[in-house]
């Protein structure tokens, strides 16, 4: 499963840098980084295995290679799937699809446990507390779930609070498939209920597999939470936890642009390079779906990109340089706009 993993994150086709590849799965948060995962359509793996082992992630590249599922150029370090490896992919497709169809780690990855288990935690507190019930084992001894979930309370109506949480569960556990549903609601515990830990819902699956698709499956049930009503129990439970996987330098600048600053004038009040405020605007540009990256590329730059026939996933910037007088900024955002409208975002 791990071989096969890796190789569907070369599943477009193009050549792809294995020591980029490497980086995005640990979550090195870098424009390089980043663009490189967008670009080739792998954004969402990012930060999925922060504890990967470079010795590992090789071996696996090794096993592809050996197999003749990808091609490895010595020269320049790239790696690029095969027919046979394309086909390869095509026979396990079903496999793939369940264990990474819902997968967003560039939003949820590096908080993912923690709002997991403050869900756990909400669903045993208020259904003990519906019951009236105080005589249990909290799930939690942590003061910083415990805290919340307290602070969380108080702004809750005690009585009702057993009946909001099953309106909001089922709106949410509605959107899954049964058997994805009941892998989530079978881990709760509550009032007269004990929780199933994963490997007794998954006792068929490698750890790894068991790994892959929890963290699929939970990362659909942050987006159903994130697109709940305003002022949903769920979603201010885990909201905290979900801006922590934002870029919080990215977002001041993105403050002081959206109150009328210019990029000069943000480097200057930030006393960064420009290089820097510039990698904040890109970042914006990837990750938020309506931002607005045209008005940052000059006319006589676009004149250029569109006199290009060849496919913008493919341009290399040291190549382009020795053509034409393209600036770096320009071309990383025109990049992004162009994949933007290709995929209609």
């Amino acid at each position: 499963m791990k071989t096969l993993f890796i190789l569907s994150l070369f599943q477009q086709g193009y050549k792809i840098k294995v020591s980029t590849l490497y980086h995005l799965l640990k979550g090195k948060r870098t424009v390089s980084v980043l663009m490189n995962g967008f670009l080739f359509d792998n954004l969402s793996y990012f930060h999925l295995f922060p504890e990967l082992n470079e010795k590992t992630f090789h071996q696996l590249l090794q096993k592809l290679i050996k197999n003749g599922f990808i091609s490895f150029d010595q020269e320049s370090l790239e790696a690029q799937i095969t027919d046979k490896g394309t086909q390869y992919l095509l026979e396990n497709a079903e496999i793939i699809r369940t264990h990474t169809k819902h997968l967003n780690g560039y939003s949820y990855a590096k908080t993912e446990n923690d709002m997991w288990r403050m869900l756990q935690f909400l669903v045993q507190v208020t259904s003990h507390l519906s019951y009236q019930n105080k005589q249990y084992i909290p799930l939690e001894a942590s003061p910083y779930y415990q805290l919340k979930i307290k602070q969380l309370l108080v702004t809750l109506d005690k009585n009702r609070v057993g009946h909001l949480m099953t309106e909001e569960w089922r709106t949410v556990l509605s959107q899954f498939p049964e058997k994805e549903g009941n892998f989530i609601a079978q881990q709760f515990s509550g009032y007269r209920l004990n929780g199933k830990a994963e490997q007794q819902l998954l006792q068929e699956s490698s750890a790894f597999q068991r790994l892959l698709y929890r963290k699929n499956i939970y990362h659909q049930l942050f987006s159903c939470i994130e697109r709940l009503p305003q002022g949903a129990v769920l979603y201010e439970t885990i909201k905290s936890d979900l801006e922590k996987n934002k870029n919080q330098s990215m977002l001041q600048t993105k403050e002081l642009w959206l109150a009328g600053h210019s990029l000069s004038e943000i480097t200057q009040l930030r006393q960064m390079k420009p290089s820097t405020v510039n990698d904040h605007f890109l970042e914006l540009a990837i990750s938020e779906k309506d931002f607005l990256g045209e008005p940052f590329i000059p006319q006589e730059q676009v004149n250029i990109f569109q006199e290009i026939k060849t496919l913008c996933q493919t341009w290399q910037y040291a190549e382009l340089r020795q053509r034409f007088e393209i600036d770096y900024f320009a071309f990383r955002m025109y990049q992004i706009m162009q994949i933007k409208k290709e995929r209609e975002y």
